[in-house]
C-alpha cells in the first residue's frame, strides 16, 4: 500500500499526517515550532522530526512513497531536516500549502494572519507574488502579533473596559504600569497569544477592541489588494482568519465580492500535493473534504 506524508511546519506548531492515496489517514503528529525563522534552526528541525514520527507511529515508514513539507523562507530541504523524512520531500512555501487548504484550485490569492500574516499569489501551485510576511519587527500588520501588541498598548494606558481587565488577568499583573514590564520580561511572540483576548473582548462590544479588530481588518485587506488577481478564488488562512471571530467577520465584510474560503488543516493539504505527485487526479476532496 503506497502511503503520504504531509507536513506544515509553522511558527507556533509542526503538524504531520501519513495517509494513504485515497486520503484515508493512518496517523498524525503534532509538535513546536518547526519554521527556523520563529525558532533556532536545530530545535526547528527537532520539532519536526516529532511530529512526523508521531505520525508514523502506526502505520510506519515503509509505505512512504511520497512527501510534501510546508515551510516558509527555505529553498531546498535543510540537512538537519532531510534525515527525519523516509523520502525525499518536496518543499513548498508554507503559504502555498495554505492556499491548497482551502481550494483545489492551482492558482489565486491566499491570506494568512496567524502569528505573522502575509498575502501571496498562487499560480500553479507556486508562489507568484506576496505583500507583507516581512517579520513581526517590520510587518505581519493585523497579525496574531499585530493585535496582541495593539491589546498590551490599550491596556497599559489604563484603558477601561473588558480587554484591559482580560490582558491584566492574562499576564499575571494588577496594575496597567505592569503589562511594560510583564510584555518585556516574555519572548516577543508571547503577544501573539494576547490575540484571542481582543476578539472575545470585541465581542463584548469593549470600544478598543473593536477599534483594534476594525484596523486589523483594514490592514489585512490592504495587504491582500497588493497582490490579488479579480476573479481568482481566495484562501483565508492561518489561526486568527481560520477561527470564527469578529477578525475574520471584518475582512469578509471588506471583501465582498470575493466570496473567501477557509482553510481547513496544512499538514493534509501538503498530503493531498504528496498525492498528486503520484497520481495527478487525486481528488481534493479526498484530503480536505
Amino acid at each position: 500500500m503506497s502511503l503520504v506524508l504531509g507536513v506544515d511546519a509553522g511558527g507556533t506548531s509542526s503538524r504531520a499526517v501519513v495517509a494513504t492515496l485515497d486520503g484515508q489517514v493512518l496517523g498524525r503528529g503534532r509538535a513546536g515550532c518547526g519554521n527556523p525563522a520563529a525558532c533556532p534552526p536545530g530545535e526547528a528541525f527537532r520539532q519536526v522530526g516529532k511530529a512526523i514520527e508521531e505520525a508514523l507511529a502506526t502505520a510506519g515508514p515503509g509505505g512512504v512513497r511520497a512527501a510534501v513539507i510546508g515551510l516558509a523562507g527555505i529553498e531546498g530541504l535543510p540537512e538537519g531536516l532531510a534525515a527525519h523524512f523516509p523520502v525525499a520531500p518536496r518543499v513548498v512555501g508554507d503559504v502555498v500549502v495554505a492556499f491548497a487548504a482551502g481550494t483545489p484550485a492551482a492558482s489565486g490569492t491566499v491570506l494568512i494572519s496567524g502569528t505573522g500574516a502575509i498575502a501571496a499569489k498562487i499560480i500553479d501551485h507556486e508562489i507568484a507574488a506576496t505583500a507583507d510576511g516581512h517579520g513581526w519587527q517590520l510587518g505581519d500588520e493585523g497579525s496574531g502579533f499585530w493585535i496582541g501588541r495593539q491589546a498590551a498598548r490599550s491596556a497599559v494606558r489604563g484603558t477601561p473596559g473588558p480587554l484591559t481587565a482580560s490582558v491584566l488577568g492574562h499576564l499575571g499583573v494588577r496594575e496597567p504600569e505592569m503589562v511594560a514590564v510583564a510584555v518585556q520580561a516574555a519572548a516577543p511572540l508571547a503577544l501573539a497569544e494576547l490575540a484571542p483576548l481582543v476578539s472575545r473582548a470585541a465581542g463584548e462590544g469593549d470600544p478598543a477592541a473593536v477599534k483594534i479588530v476594525e484596523r486589523a481588518a483594514g490592514l489585512l485587506v490592504r495587504t491582500f489588494r497588493e497582490v490579488h488577481v479579480p476573479g481568482t478564488p481566495v484562501v483565508l488562512a492561518g489561526s486568527v482568519l481560520t477561527s470564527e471571530g469578529p477578525v475574520r467577520r471584518a475582512v469578509r465584510d471588506l471583501l465582498p465580492d470575493c466570496a473567501p474560503l477557509v482553510a481547513g488543516r496544512g499538514e493534509d493539504a501538503a498530503a493531498w500535493l504528496a498525492a498528486r505527485a503520484l497520481a495527478p487526479a487525486t481528488p481534493h476532496r479526498d484530503f480536505l473534504p
